[in-house]
């Protein structure tokens, strides 16, 4: 009988635990697509697409996953929220306000929209 409670016990540990691992983000208000609509470097502001020679978009998954599109070409990497908005693959600090939000990488700031 012992054996049996022990045995029960694990199955419902596993079942917990892998349920867990599925942490859905679907609630977030950062789940969509940001498109980057402007950059700037020292003051001076230049479209994304004058910089890439295209468009530069994250979609950002309700599982933890994003995809990066920059002028077709596409990376998968994963994202999470942070206190000022969010990050991805906790390399690159997005702060949002509203339905924008900024980057700065390198001394370039961009700026995305939320679509």
């Amino acid at each position: 009988m012992r054996k049996k409670i022990m045995i029960a016990v694990a199955i419902l540990v596993m079942c917990f635990a892998f349920v867990s691992c599925g942490k859905s983000m679907a609630d977030s208000p950062y789940v969509g697509t940001w498109k980057a609509v402007n950059a700037s470097y020292s003051g001076i502001e230049m479209s994304v697409e004058s910089i890439i020679g295209g468009e530069m978009t994250f979609e950002l998954k309700d599982n933890g996953k994003c995809v990066l599109n920059v002028a077709g070409e596409e990376e998968s990497g994963k994202w999470s929220e942070n206190e000022d908005g969010f990050n991805v693959e906790d390399q690159f600090d997005f702060k949002v306000d509203g339905d924008k939000a900024t980057m700065d990488y390198s001394g370039v700031t961009i700026t995305l929209e939320k679509q």
